[in-house]
């Protein structure tokens, strides 16, 4: 009965949702696709990438929806109990896999595209060696194909960003790993997948900081990227996956030709709002975010899609009037 639910939601959605338009000039990847679905760990559920992304369409006027529906503490990988052990103990939970939710995710959902970024926290946990490694890209091939059987037009695997050992002649395993995926994954376009490299990137304009800068850093913590690093994440999505052109742009405000600050500032407020009621609705095993246990719940996809809509009509009177990018968000 959930299951149909969320179908029934989805339909109605689905059905509801006409975009403003779409520019002649959408980049062939974007062609058809109404709905992009985010999904990823802490990074992605901080959500400063996918906001960046969003508007970049925004300002060329595509009209798509964004979810972002990223969760802290995911794995691509089921952990056994005992890679589990360690974050239990020092969180009181384990982490969640995002197996246990992707049916629900993608039932609910029905995008069109799939934009997805794990590893972070395999590469904490699973063997520094080939059986660990085929173990990521088993669950990455799964979730490619399952959200692919579900209807995605396309399913974009990124590489995840790097783990910041603070010594580059050190990586450690956690980076090691890292490395190891991004190498598989960048290998799928072999295959057609389709796959955008932000570990090389990341990688490479960390050790130039460091080169000016010893203390250089794209994540405090080693794990979590601030603005810098996400404007490097949502840089290389639209320029290996997009073709934009982004020369001389050093953040999403400057998209805009004014008012860049607060017109992100708004796409970020829609972006976490929508993740609330859709993290909510689909559910999930991580406590502290709603949708999961002992989590006062988000607003409904209905209440979301109204204040959304609010939103949305604030950024197009900031732009100077109606704007064919501000997506009226699905009731």
């Amino acid at each position: 009965m959930k299951v149909l639910k969320l179908l029934l939601i989805a339909m109605v959605a689905h059905l509801a949702f006409v975009p403003v338009s779409h520019s002649a000039k959408v980049p062939a990847p974007l062609r058809k696709v109404h709905r992009i679905v985010f999904l990823g760990d802490s990074i992605t559920q901080a959500g400063d990438y996918v906001t960046d992304v969003e508007c970049w369409l925004l300002s060329k006027g595509i009209s798509i929806e964004v979810l972002n529906l990223g969760l802290g503490s995911e794995t691509a990988t089921d952990l056994t109990d005992a890679e589990n052990e360690g974050h239990l103990k020092a969180h009181r939970f384990g982490r969640p896999f995002i197996s246990e939710r992707l049916d629900r995710v993608l039932a609910a959902t029905k995008p069109d595209m799939v934009i997805a970024c794990y590893g972070m926290n395999d590469g904490s946990v699973l063997p520094a060696d080939e059986t660990g490694l085929k173990r990521f890209s088993d669950s990455v091939t799964r979730l490619r194909e399952a959200a692919m059987k579900a209807g995605a037009r396309r399913v974009v695997i990124c590489t995840p960003p790097v783990y910041d050992s603070g010594d580059k002649t050190k990586p450690g395993v956690h980076d090691e790993n890292l490395s190891r995926y991004s190498a598989w994954i960048m290998a799928q376009k072999a295959k057609r997948w389709d796959v955008v490299d932000i570990h090389g990137p990341m990688r490479k304009e960390l050790d130039a900081g460091r080169e000016a800068n010893p203390g250089f850093r794209f994540a405090g913590d080693r794990v979590h990227p601030g603005r810098e690093g996400h404007w490097l994440m949502a840089r290389e999505i639209l320029t290996q996956f997009l073709g934009a052109k982004l020369e001389g742009v050093s953040s999403a405000e400057q998209f805009f030709a004014s008012n860049g600050n607060e017109i992100r500032r708004l796409v970020g407020e829609r972006r976490s709002l929508l993740s609330s009621a859709w993290l909510t609705t689909t559910k999930h095993k991580r406590p502290g975010v709603p949708g999961g246990p002992g989590v006062a719940p988000g607003p409904s996809i209905e209440g979301a899609n109204a204040k959304a809509a609010v939103i949305s009509e604030k950024i197009a009177a900031i732009r100077g009037g109606s704007s064919p990018a501000d997506v009226k968000s699905r009731k």
